[in-house]
């Protein structure tokens, strides 16, 4: 009998590499921290913008990120990605209260420039060094000696190209998701906070399980210790967070809060599609006896982010002429005057009197751009003149009829979306032969933060703007800044040029002399039209005032607010005047904005106190 032929030895099944594995953990935990600075970038951007404005708060922003990131690429130590995942569960833990108290504290002491950059180097840096370290660590470094690391050249492209995707998804991505605007910024941090203790857990090099165990002994390997760990840790996280969020209010807000120390109350706090629009009111102090001060209380104002729409006075300071029954807000409230006399300046456009629609005093279709509190726009319409808003946000839209008395327009008058785009297909419209209004006049108003969307400033698009109105209609433009600047002298020159002749208008209470066209930040509102016979107003009347004792001083010296144009323009040079003007191609007006935003973040600071801005 043949012996039997030996079988094949059977291998055991092979399982998979141990790298292989790594190699994806590790590759979601580069996903992760890619995505965990993105998110980082964008909720610590919005939450600074409320307490030093869209400006200040970029203005070296991008370049300490970027230094930042640079630094954790060359620097000579080698890092434990386990301690570096600790430091990251602990610096996001605290990025709440950090990036809320610091810019508070830094606010309080008035510099612009300082004061944000101090913030990003103590809260912001520190975040995106640990996770840049997390992206650049994360190599495969089961495959190399402990001490071994890339080249710096590798790490530096690395760091750069981390530095654009991440910037790239903050702006691109996380900036335009609607969704973000319910979400805070606590709860950003938060939420990643709790995902990297979960990665330090998952990294901690627990004992392993002894080879010998005593009998009927209970022991848990690595992997089931740190489960159940991480199964405690998620199912007491959502209430470690609540104590570690920012005492900044819930956005949307649901009920109207009220400062536990000072007069103050906030009726409604939005994130929304400019920024966060905050409606807060100033209460009278304790012991107020109604007496006519210089203090800035009983008012109520609209806030987006670092920037004061409007107001409006209330209680005491509520006064009316001839028994003039005052606004009211949608809960019954009575309103006074506005606290900023801009928006009366604007109404005067219904004084002019050297066009067609003037001269018989019959205005019957307005149009404003950029709502506001909506002053001029409920003027208007307590006039009779069927008004139509084109407003970009739409809680400013919210606001203004909640909280400060604006009437409903009508049906088909109120437009939330870009004015750029809103003319531009009313002018199609027109042009394609479709019967739509001619405006009288507009009202165009969308200075807010300390600078302008240049994309409304340009000769396209008051070209689109002149399609949608009388030939000899009356456009009136608000805007604010330092007079003998480049900014002033584009808008000016670019209007002139484009329609042919402007007058401007100042809202100071005191005289404007020729040395506070180089210092003062000023309202100047310009009234410009196509027409060919020069403009001109009519003096008031006591119908123009409709009851406000603000209207009837700011209307009866309208006249002697005018501002002297040729200490802006250069008359004698026509040549130097056309490198001014703003199109589309060539639009510096942003640029030269800037240099302002520090100036009017600091004009703010002294229109409400700090406890005010620090509230929302």
């Amino acid at each position: 009998m043949a012996p039997k032929a030996a079988s094949p030895k059977q291998d055991p099944p092979k399982s998979p590499k141990p790298h292989v594995v790594t190699i994806a953990l590790e590759t979601a935990s580069v996903a992760f921290s890619l995505l965990s600075l993105s998110l980082v970038l964008f909720a610590y951007e919005r939450a600074l913008i409320p307490l030093y404005g869209s400006g200040p708060t970029t203005f070296l922003l991008n370049k300490i990120v970027l230094a930042t990131v640079l630094v954790a690429a060359v620097h000579p130590f080698d890092v434990s990605l386990t301690r570096n995942w600790l430091y990251t569960a602990l610096d996001l833990s605290a990025a709440p209260n950090t990036a809320y108290w610091v810019a508070v504290y830094t606010s309080r002491r008035k510099e612009p420039v300082l004061g944000p950059a101090i913030t990003h180097v103590v809260t912001l840096a520190p975040l995106v060094f640990f996770l840049t370290t997390s992206i650049l660590e994360a190599n495969l470094k089961h495959k190399r000696k402990k001490w071994f690391r890339s080249p710096l050249g590798f790490r530096l492209a690395s760091a750069g190209l981390t530095y654009i995707v991440a910037t790239l998804l903050s702006q691109r991505l996380w900036a335009r998701a609607s969704f973000l605007n319910s979400i805070s910024e606590s709860q950003i941090f938060l939420t990643l906070a709790g995902v990297a203790w979960a990665q330090w857990t998952l990294r901690y090099p627990f004992p392993a399980e002894p080879q010998k165990k005593p009998k009927r002994s209970l022991s848990l390997t690595p992997m089931q210790t740190k489960g159940i760990l991480l199964a405690a840790f998620a199912a007491s996280w959502y209430f470690i967070a609540r104590t570690l969020s920012s005492p900044v209010l819930p956005h949307p807000l649901k009920e109207t809060y009220t400062h536990p120390s000072v007069p103050l109350q906030i009726h409604s706090s939005v994130q929304s599609t400019t920024g966060l629009i905050v409606v807060g009111e100033a209460l009278p102090p304790p012991g107020y006896d109604g007496r006519e001060d210089q203090e800035m209380h009983s008012v109520r104002y609209l806030r987006a982010s670092h920037s004061i729409l409007g107001g409006v006075w209330m209680g005491a300071k509520v006064h009316v002429l001839d028994d003039e029954p005052p606004v009211h807000d949608s809960f019954g409230t009575q309103l006074g005057d506005s606290i900023y006399a801009t928006f009366v300046l604007q109404e005067a456009v219904r004084l002019v009197n050297s066009t067609q629609k003037g001269k018989a005093g019959l205005w019957e279709n307005g149009l404003i751009i950029g709502l506001g509190t909506g002053i001029s726009a409920t003027a208007f319409s307590r006039h009779g003149i069927s008004t139509t808003i084109v407003e970009i946000d739409p809680a400013v839209y919210d606001a203004a009829r909640t909280y400060f008395g604006l009437p409903d327009p009508g049906p088909g008058k109120v437009f939330l979306e870009d004015a750029r785009s809103w003319v531009a297909n009313q002018r199609a419209s027109i042009q394609a032969g479709n019967k739509e209004v001619l405006y009288d006049f507009v009202v165009h108003d969308c200075f807010s933060g300390g600078g302008v969307p240049e994309h409304i400033f340009t000769m396209e698009f008051w070209d689109d703007l002149k399609a949608v109105i009388q030939p000899d209609g009356v456009v009136v433009v608000n805007f604010a800044g330092i007079m003998k600047t480049e900014s002033t002298k584009m808008v000016l020159l670019t209007l002139e040029k484009s329609f042919g002749q402007c007058r401007a208008f100042h809202d100071l209470f005191g005289d404007l002399t020729d040395d506070k066209y180089d210092t003062d930040f000023i309202n100047i509102v310009l009234f410009c039209t196509s027409s060919k016979v020069p403009l001109t107003f009519r003096r008031p009347r006591r119908s123009d005032y409709l009851g406000s004792p603000l209207r009837r001083h700011v209307l009866d010296s309208f006249l002697s607010r005018e501002i002297n144009l040729d200490l802006i323009r250069n008359p004698a040079n026509e040549e130097e005047n056309s490198k001014y003007i703003l199109t589309d191609a060539h639009n510096p007006l942003g640029k030269f904005q800037e240099e302002q935003g520090a100036h009017h973040w600091k004009l703010m600071r002294h229109v409400l106190p700090d406890v005010h801005w620090e509230t929302y």
